[in-house]
């Protein structure tokens, strides 16, 4: 953009030059002077206020994502499992401290251990030696070749057992026998306790109450019982009486007449109540072999009544018979 320029009559003087210089200045407001707090530099008073609250931060920790492996730290906050060289729970950030650590199960003894391969080296070359030895040593390599050894004898006896009748025929008489013998342990860890008195509220003719704890299944007790009459049940009673305070632990039925088991109704239900006035009702099979029955609550036993509540029908009808009764406590 050009420059105004102000001409100049000629002949002027070095003084018209002047005011034309001055014509062409733009004219500048006189600064206004400040108030001296303004000059001073300082902030204003500000007057005290009220504490504002600060917002509270909640905590989110994240969602448990690992599975808890032995020897992990245990988060006692969250339940994080944390690697064992962690000084903080990797999900909440607590101190691990005094964090628990995770049990080995047992049957990690008999794994394999997984570890670095040591290479034997050569005292003057430097070079590998020789091939690595297996991690875990010579027991951990012996172990392997006797679980394949183990595996091959399993797969043979097998296939020889559902093969081979001889073999199967010795193996299931050693398996009973085994089965015998564990069977004979158990029973040894009870005691027998000997009824004294056997008390009945009705017998059949020539019935001796007494045949029930005489250790003879070739005698028996008979009391008249007719399973189509409501009140048959109330007749086949027997009070047995101990001369001491005892505990017992199992009672074996050995329910018919013997030689006459069908000739006899059998119990098919007991009702069993006991001093301390607690009852137990048993469930018999229509069997002449002993059965046993565990006997719960039954401490500080003087006198068990004995009540026939249902029983298996004979051919005849109107009795029921039981050849034994034998009781037993633990060994103390």
């Amino acid at each position: 953009m050009p420059v105004p320029t102000v001409p100049v009559a000629a002949g002027a003087g070095a003084a018209a030059a002047r005011a034309r210089d001055a014509a062409l200045i733009v004219p500048v407001a006189p600064a206004v002077p400040a108030d001296d707090e303004d000059l001073d530099g300082e902030p204003d008073v500000v007057l005290p206020q009220a504490p504002q609250p600060r917002p509270t931060r909640r905590h989110r920790p994240t969602p448990r994502s690992n599975t808890i492996r032995a020897g992990d730290l245990i988060c006692g906050d969250c339940g994080q499992g944390n690697a064992p060289a962690r000084r903080f729970c990797a999900r909440c950030g607590e101190e691990l401290r005094e964090a628990e650590v995770a049990p080995t199960p047992w049957w990690h003894r008999f794994r394999r251990r997984r570890g670095p391969r040591v290479v034997p080296l050569d005292s003057v070359t430097g070079e590998p030696g020789g091939p690595a030895p297996a991690p875990g040593g010579g027991l951990a390599a012996l172990w392997a070749r006797a679980r394949v050894v183990l595996g091959v004898l399993v797969c043979l006896s097998c296939m020889l057992y559902a093969t081979y009748a001889p073999f199967r025929h010795t193996v299931d008489d050693r398996a009973a026998s085994v089965r015998r013998t564990a069977t004979d342990f158990l029973e040894s860890r009870y005691d027998p306790v000997r009824p004294s008195e056997v008390r009945t509220e009705d017998s059949a003719r020539g019935s001796d109450p007494k045949h029930l704890v005489d250790l003879s299944t070739a005698t028996h007790w008979a009391a008249p019982f007719d399973a189509r009459s409501p009140g048959g049940a109330e007749k086949a009673v027997l009070v047995v009486g101990f001369d001491r305070v005892v505990a017992l632990d199992q009672l074996i039925v050995t329910a018919g007449a013997g030689d006459e088991f069908t000739g006899h109704g059998r119990p098919r239900q007991m009702l069993l109540t006991f001093t301390n006035e607690k009852r137990m009702r048993l469930q018999l099979k229509d069997t002449a072999k002993p059965q046993k029955f565990p006997l719960k609550g039954a401490t500080a036993i003087k006198t068990v009544r004995i009540e026939i509540t249902d029983v298996y029908p004979s051919e005849k009808g109107g009795d029921v018979a039981v050849a034994e009764l034998e009781f037993f406590s633990l060994l103390s």
